[in-house]
């Protein structure tokens, strides 16, 4: 019972993270904006399309991460328990 009080809601995680990368991106358009006769603001705009970029992977659930291990380290439980479900099988 208490696990599963615990256990967080991805769509709920997911909105989160995706409104606060929007304020990341909405900030990094108005420093663009601000510094635009300077060079950093070319620097600002290119961190604005880096963010909009995360926010889509986010939006599709996008994640990518290297696990590596010895055998029996625990590679597949570790998987499993980022994931909240039983994606990878134990041996």
């Amino acid at each position: 019972m208490i696990s599963e009080m615990l256990k967080p809601n991805i769509q709920e995680l997911q909105k989160d993270v995706i409104d606060l990368l929007e304020q990341v991106s909405s900030l990094m358009n108005h420093a663009s904006t601000a510094l635009s006769s300077d060079s950093t603001g070319k620097k600002y705009a290119e961190f604005e399309q880096q963010v909009s970029q995360e926010i889509d992977k986010v939006r599709n659930l996008e994640l990518r991460m290297a696990i590596v291990a010895p055998m029996k380290a625990g590679k597949s439980t570790i998987t499993n328990a980022i994931i909240g479900q039983e994606i990878s099988a134990k041996s």
